[in-house]
């Protein structure tokens, strides 16, 4: 029996990546066929198909995405998607931040409430960390 799991990354200096590869370890030690990508190197297209899904998102700036996550945060974040486009997946998001700041982890916040709008379905609230 297959159990995917994918797990996706936005990471300005690496942290939130290496956060993604040892969840990425982890699910292969738990038997999950595990993959993990930037959220940019990851087809779009395929992204409806992804039932279980684990997104770790740094903040950047005053609130903003990584540079490796830009074109997936804009096609996100596009009015005209359907709000059943991601009906059959199932998410967690960890946020990664800087709590000294105001917008402390804006984008795991704003990303989480997204996936929500198209329909995914939240296994536990966001990790902010």
């Amino acid at each position: 029996m297959s159990r995917p799991l994918l797990v996706l990354y936005g990471s300005q200096t690496g942290t939130a990546q290496e956060v993604a590869e040892r969840i990425g370890r982890e699910g292969a030690r738990l038997h999950f066929n595990t993959r993990v990508t930037s959220m940019d190197s990851f087809p779009l297209t395929e992204l409806p198909a992804s039932t279980l899904t684990v997104y770790v998102a740094s903040t950047t700036g005053q609130g903003e995405e990584p540079d490796n996550m830009k074109k997936t945060w804009k096609f996100l974040l596009r009015k005209n998607l359907p709000t059943d486009s991601l009906l059959t997946q199932r998410f967690g998001v960890l946020g990664l931040g800087d709590s000294s700041y105001p917008k402390f982890n804006h984008v795991a916040k704003k990303l989480s409430r997204r996936l929500l709008q198209l329909g995914g379905v939240q296994l536990l609230q966001p990790g902010l960390g």
